[in-house]
């Protein structure tokens, strides 16, 4: 994981915590897939997976439930309600 990554992802778990905190009922993710370098991988899917669920188990600490993962071209989406 290099800097930007955890910079991402700092960010990422920031919004969560905001949105959290003002009440939303919802919150949404999304993780772009660069082609290139996936393509130089040996098992680009374990990868990917392997980020999905870094990410699920970011937003879940903050309060939030995740409903669900789906992609589009080149990035993936997903979609959390607030956790109980």
């Amino acid at each position: 994981m290099g800097i930007l990554h955890a910079i991402r992802m700092q960010k990422l778990v920031a919004d969560a915590r905001h949105a959290h905190a003002q009440g939303d009922d919802t919150f949404e993710a999304s993780i772009d897939i660069d082609p290139r370098a996936m393509a130089r991988l040996r098992n680009p899917m374990k990868k990917i997976r392997k980020e999905i669920d870094l990410v699920v188990r970011s937003v879940e600490a903050v309060g939030w439930k995740c409903v669900s993962v789906g992609q589009f071209m080149y990035s993936i989406d997903m979609e959390f309600v607030r956790a109980g």
